[in-house]
């Protein structure tokens, strides 16, 4: 049985229950969890991307299920603080990428709720809407068609229904993370479709007003992600590092305050690496955040630009809650054998942007 099966199945809930995934955390727990979003809803909309969007009560059920367990919420500033520090006691810090301007909207009144510091990482073409925010127009496309075929995979999608049109969106979008040479043929069926991604962007985007009031909020870190969201590691050296310079200065400029925090977009091993990181660090980044799956150690501080993550999600429940803080996920993505000390180079949580 391969990992996605097994995360399918009722193992957290095994897990959680039986207090393995207690007794795991002793190993694999580590300091603090950095939980990843991107978009936070209204209950009840409908949205063919739903996993990367979460209804505002979910989020809210997940923090208060995370304060239960006695969590501490805390900005990345405070997280590589608590690290160097040995303090005490669990940490979570929140993290929402792309930019969309529901972070303020929908995601920040949750927040404030619950006193929860929060980092939101803008892609400068979601203002300007520049961005190559393909999947954006994947979910639009299948909004409105009820068969999606892919030109030259000979893959046809059935997607009548919200549920199927949800399956199909995930289905294509690890295609698409499998093996990101079909990504033109993505893109020219949404250009076929007469599809406006950059309209769809500037839609869904933050403006530099929404930016300059999130950034004044006392729980927000403003983070960087990259100009247009490109595969980074596919990308030449002096495309990598502009991309992450111009994307900095940019939002210096829209907010008077330093960014010192990266988000490497799609964040996989197949997307960031070694050459990533150290471009991260020259351009001026403090820390910059993967996809892969883990949990914080002090091992992580030799790491600072190669952070794990754990997905919050709108399934999630207090069973995979307490495995993604006790880092049961991680354990299972290594078999239960990596040591510990090797485990700020990560593994690949899933094909997320």
């Amino acid at each position: 049985m391969d990992v996605r099966s097994l995360l399918k199945t009722g193992i957290p809930i095994i897990a959680h229950r039986s207090g393995l995934a207690r007794a795991l955390s002793q190993r694999y727990g580590g300091a603090g969890t950095i939980f990843m979003l991107h978009s936070v809803v209204a209950d009840g909309s409908f949205h063919p991307d739903a996993g990367m969007r979460c209804p505002a009560s979910r989020l809210d059920h997940a923090l208060s299920v995370l304060r239960g367990f006695g969590v501490d919420f805390v900005s990345l500033d405070e997280a590589v603080r608590r690290l160097r520090s040995g303090a005490p006691g669990r940490f979570a810090a929140f993290t929402f990428d792309d930019g969309f301007s529901d972070n303020l909207t929908q995601a920040l009144p949750v927040m404030e709720r619950h006193g929860a510091p929060f980092t939101v990482y803008v892609a400068t073409g979601m203002v300007t809407g520049e961005i190559d925010a393909w999947w954006l127009g994947l979910a639009e496309m299948i909004r409105h068609r009820d068969t999606i075929v892919i030109p030259g995979l000979e893959r046809r999608f059935s997607c009548p229904t919200p549920a199927a049109k949800i399956a199909a969106f995930l289905q294509i979008e690890r295609l698409v993370h499998g093996d990101y040479a079909i990504l033109p043929a993505i893109k020219a069926l949404v250009t076929e479709a007469g599809i406006d991604i950059a309209a769809l962007a500037r839609r869904e985007g933050l403006t530099r007003d929404e930016i300059r009031h999130l950034a004044r909020h006392p729980l927000v870190t403003i983070g960087a992600h990259g100009t247009t969201h490109i595969n980074l590691a596919h990308a030449t050296e002096e495309t990598a590092r502009r991309e992450m310079a111009e994307n900095r200065r940019f939002l210096e400029r829209a907010t008077d305050r330093p960014v010192l925090h990266f988000a490497y977009p799609f964040g996989n091993p197949r997307a960031c690496g070694t050459r990533e990181a150290r471009l991260a660090r020259e351009v001026g980044f403090e820390t910059a955040v993967t996809t892969r799956h883990g949990t914080l150690f002090t091992d992580h501080l030799d790491h600072l630009h190669a952070l794990p993550r754990e997905t919050l999600t709108a399934t999630d429940t207090p069973s995979t809650l307490s495995c993604k803080v006790g880092g049961f996920y991680r354990a299972v993505h290594t078999k239960f054998g990596q040591p510990v000390s090797h485990m700020a180079s990560g593994h690949d949580a899933h094909p997320s942007r």
